[in-house]
């Protein structure tokens, strides 16, 4: 019974993460471009976008994306072609299975629970608002995120049957291969798993595998080491790491402006960079568990959220108070590590200065839904053994009550996101080139906005642009204040702001603008619309 409830678990999260995957989210954002793109450079030359030969990290927008999606994508984009469906595929497969793993290791953790429990954890799981968002994307933290509980189920299999200890170690070293908040969360996990479990790893009879899964470590760890010594990692954390945001030291100046003596010891004690930023990042931390964030609407990027909506339900809220009391009254085996897994999760997330951020603190997700499933699992059974008389009823209400939270959703998704936020995740661009393709030979130059993020990976991946040329013709821009460069120009095409009256002595070329560029008085020959109700105008097309 139980396996049939869990087979029917995984095909619902698995539609839902499948159906229409390629119009939602509607558009492809210039990230998910990058790592389709630069897979189909892989395929193609064996070199990324830039030249790179098989590369750990991906340079892509000088933000040095982590790899492992990029390599998990090779064999669906050599089958199914450069496409959205290829791109966003392992993801939304990975997060399907993330449901299966998160039940095994969640009745591995509570031997002695009721045996509902993992079922209603996976079910929680599996229509998580959280969860699923990120799992019909191209997010390199959903795999990540499945990874870090792979290797949790292993370590909790370890510990009766030691052989796994090597496997777990692998799953968390490939979630620090493919994201890179995982490469701040991992260790703190490990960390934790040496705190409340050193004593039954650290025993003779486990020398071999310890050992085994340390030389494993050791080396996937230096590997990782030494290619974040370089620009890999110094540009990825100058670029949102905490210390880009520069109000806390504009603090520092004005409270030591108040004292008479600035540059006195007392104000250099009271005020200065360091408690500053710590105070900035407890703030960032303390963010992801308020209230707002987690029930009432999100996280304030537009692309990472729902409209009314947070990261969980607001039916959630209750039980995952009483998920807490339950835990801390009963301390069932193993609660010491959800606790410190749930305080571990946002602490990358707080090292940038967008907090509470939902994509970086994803795995969150995971000890969240484990401390709700308790929470609404103890209270059935309350029902059950003291009010047995209204149990059925209490069931039935819960049952309605997820029933129309669930479809709120849904419908918040699939007819309010795309309107509410149109411009969230780039799209038009699939029609814009698809356009352009049929118009190019009578141009000699094509100038293109880039009031939309990142527009050259959109038009290389659609266009199918050769690599081999790419790699001749790209050259990244100087970093923007945030440490993210473009590229400018390939082949016949020039990214960058519209200014008609710069280009008026030009001829023979293409304009592409967005709206605010490109006034109604012009002579507009095409317009690009977005699909969907109200088709919002995202690009204006003019020739001279």
């Amino acid at each position: 019974m139980k396996k049939i409830i869990l087979i029917g678990i995984f095909a619902l999260a698995l539609f839902l993460r499948i159906y229409n995957l390629t119009n939602y989210p509607n558009g492809l954002n210039a990230d998910e471009a990058a790592l389709g793109y630069n897979t189909y450079s892989l395929l193609k030359t064996g070199r990324d976008e830039f030249g790179h030969p098989w590369p750990i990290n991906f340079q892509s927008f000088n933000d040095w994306k982590p790899g492992f999606y990029v390599y998990l994508t090779i064999p669906f984009v050599a089958i199914l072609g450069l496409n959205e469906w290829a791109v966003r595929l392992p993801s939304a497969i990975l997060g399907s299975l993330t449901i299966v793993v998160f039940y095994l290791l969640v009745k591995k953790m509570f031997k002695n629970k009721s045996r509902f429990f993992p079922l209603i954890a996976a079910f929680l799981l599996a229509i998580s608002p959280w969860h699923l968002h990120f799992s019909r994307g191209a997010w390199e933290t959903n795999v990540a995120t499945f990874f870090m509980v792979l290797g949790a189920y292993f370590f909790f299999l370890a510990l009766e049957k030691p052989r796994y200890y090597f496997f777990s170690a692998l799953s968390f070293i490939l979630s620090m291969f493919t994201y890179h908040s995982a490469r701040v969360v991992v260790p703190l996990l490990g960390l934790g798993i040496f705190i409340f479990y050193g004593k039954k790893i650290l025993v003779k009879e486990n020398l071999r595998q310890i050992m085994a899964t340390l030389t494993l470590g050791i080396f996937s760890l230096g590997i990782l080491f030494f290619s974040l010594t370089g620009q890999a990692g110094v540009s990825r954390f100058s670029g949102v790491g905490i210390f880009a945001d520069q109000g806390p030291f504009w603090r520092v100046n004005e409270m030591r402006g108040q004292h008479a003596e600035p540059y006195s010891l007392w104000p250099k004690i009271l005020h200065n960079k360091l408690l500053e930023y710590s105070i900035q990042f407890l703030d960032n931390y303390l963010r992801h568990f308020q209230g707002n964030f987690l029930f009432i609407s999100g996280d304030e990027i537009q692309r990472n959220k729902v409209p009314e909506m947070g990261q969980m339900y607001l039916l959630e809220a209750p039980f995952l108070i009483l998920g807490f009391y339950f835990l801390l009254k009963k301390r069932p085996q193993n609660y010491q590590f959800i606790f410190w897994w749930l305080a571990v999760a946002p602490v990358a997330s707080a090292l940038t200065f967008q907090s509470p951020h939902a994509i970086r603190a994803l795995n969150m997700v995971i000890p969240l839904m484990i401390i709700t499933a308790y929470g609404l699992t103890e209270s059935l059974d309350f029902f059950q053994k003291r009010l047995p008389f209204i149990s059925s009823l209490a069931v039935g209400c819960l049952l309605m009550a997820y029933i129309w939270n669930f479809s709120f959703y849904l419908h918040q998704y699939y007819v309010h996101y795309p309107q509410t936020y149109p411009y969230a995740w780039e799209g038009g661009f699939r029609d814009l080139v698809s356009y352009i393709q049929s118009q190019e030979n009578r141009f000699e130059k094509i100038y293109v906005t880039n009031h939309y993020d990142q527009p050259y990976i959109l038009f290389a991946f659609y266009l199918k642009y050769s690599p081999e040329k790419l790699q001749r013709e790209a050259v990244l821009t100087p970093k923007d204040q945030y440490g993210f460069s473009t590229v400018a120009h390939f082949g016949k095409y020039y990214f960058g702001p519209i200014d008609r009256r710069k280009l008026a002595g030009e001829r023979n070329i293409m304009i592409i603008g967005a709206p605010e560029e490109i006034p109604e008085s012009a002579t507009i020959v095409a317009r690009i619309d977005l699909a969907g109700a109200g088709k919002p105008e995202v690009f204006r097309i003019v020739e001279q």
